[in-house]
């Protein structure tokens, strides 16, 4: 599944699955992602290097978890962009949507197109429930899946806020 979207500022990106040959090009966009963009990604800090954190999205498990790429042509060649993973059980009831987006291409709309595709493809592996947990500041992730009608909690503490989205006919009946 692959698709072709446009960012607010007009630039083409495509949307489609990870593959491990695209090691070079997530080590190179991790490196690229700030500290505070990582740890919004991931509530935590992470010491391992780029090439580590790509080595482990793109030799995970895919029974399991699925990962998009967001690319686009920068000086002639495709650049990583934007990353978004679908992390699901075993038997595909639950998934968790998670997405990180490259500092210089926060608040373009990259993220918007990664939760309608990662939609698609919950949908299509099967899943019953979609799931996110993030920060209470991460303001467009809050917009991004409050206009797609997950329901939103907020944690006793206010340190995390949980989303979800029943998909498939759970999702239609109410």
């Amino acid at each position: 599944m692959r698709c072709e979207c446009t960012l607010n500022d007009g630039t083409p990106v495509i949307l489609r699955p990870l593959h491990c040959d695209d090691l070079p090009a997530c080590a190179e966009f991790f490196a690229c992602c700030s500290p505070r963009s990582l740890y919004s990604r991931y509530e935590r800090l992470r010491v391992e290097s780029p090439f580590e954190l790509a080595k482990q999205l793109c030799f995970a498990d895919q029974d399991t978890q699925l990962a998009m790429v967001g690319e686009t042509e920068i000086d002639g060649l495709d650049r990583v962009i934007g990353i978004a993973q679908l992390l699901s059980d075993p038997r595909h009831e639950v998934a968790e949507f998670a997405v990180l987006v490259a500092d210089a291409w926060q608040g373009l709309g990259l993220g918007s197109h990664f939760a309608d595709f990662s939609l698609a493809l919950a949908e299509a592996w099967g899943v019953e429930r979609l799931v996110a947990e993030f920060l209470p500041d991460n303001v467009r992730l809050i917009r991004i899946v409050e206009s797609r009608s997950f329901k939103l909690c907020r944690d006793g503490s206010g340190q995390v806020v949980s989303a979800q989205k029943l998909l498939g006919e759970r999702g239609r009946d109410g």
